[in-house]
């Protein structure tokens, strides 16, 4: 074993000693290398994010201050000002800083609701899934979620939660009036528009396929049949 992988193993198991008091991850760590030829070993090193502390629920959880004595060991600062050069620069080019904080990898994938690109409001509503209802390619936008839409009933919002889930969303004639409103008056209200009850793509996409399985549902359904068949069926007998 050479001198630097013999420094590089030692300082592992400090590390990780210094984290775990019952030393399960240093023995583990230990066991591994102990496999390993130089040439492994300095491969293993250069994998992303090659160590990996272990947890044992109730037995092995480290609590902040033994990851305050880990970071005294590596010697490297737990907390640091971040610099901020999208808010302020001098006239030298100095961006502005923060006052002291943490900062660490954080290990979970960002959501993508999170994402900046999601957070948008649509603008147009040219490009849609007339299947779903569901707007696609630059004109999509974030969703409102389950949550979202409890709390504005325990809010008492109902008419926010209409506009939200009907002309906003895929109820077309609704849409439609709402837009002719707002052209003719410069506003809209609630009494302005009127919901029918087939008026959803998306309920008419449920009720498509839940006929197609051959169940009656209370959406839209008319004698196991969509609405379209039942408009051509009221044609053919006039």
């Amino acid at each position: 074993m050479n001198k630097k992988r013999q420094e590089a193993e030692e300082l592992i198991y400090k590390v990780m000693d210094s984290i775990d008091k019952t030393h399960t991850n240093s023995d583990y760590y230990k066991n591994l290398f102990a496999k390993m030829t130089d040439d492994d070993f300095t491969k293993f090193c250069q994998r992303r994010l090659p160590y990996r502390f272990h947890i044992e629920a109730f037995n092995i959880e480290p609590k902040m201050y033994d990851v305050i004595e880990a970071f005294k060991v590596l010697n490297k600062p737990l907390f640091e000002k971040v610099k901020l050069p999208y808010v302020y620069e001098n006239s030298k080019g100095e961006p502005i800083e923060t006052a002291e904080c943490m900062v660490v990898y954080i290990h979970l994938k960002r959501m993508k609701q999170m994402l900046t690109k999601k957070n948008h409001t649509s603008i147009h509503n040219a490009k849609r899934d007339m299947k779903t209802g569901l707007l696609t390619s630059e004109d999509k936008g974030g969703k409102e979620t389950d949550r979202e839409f409890e709390s504005l009933a325990t809010m008492g919002l109902d008419y926010t939660m209409d506009e939200f889930a009907r002309p906003k969303a895929d109820a077309m004639r609704a849409k439609a009036e709402m837009s002719q409103a707002i052209l003719s008056k410069g506003f809209v209200s609630d009494e302005d528009i009127t919901v029918y009850k087939d008026d959803s793509l998306g309920k008419k996409l449920v009720s498509t396929y839940l006929i197609g399985a051959h169940l009656h549902s209370n959406l839209i359904d008319t004698d196991y049949a969509t609405p379209l068949t039942v408009e051509n069926t009221m044609k053919n007998k006039m």
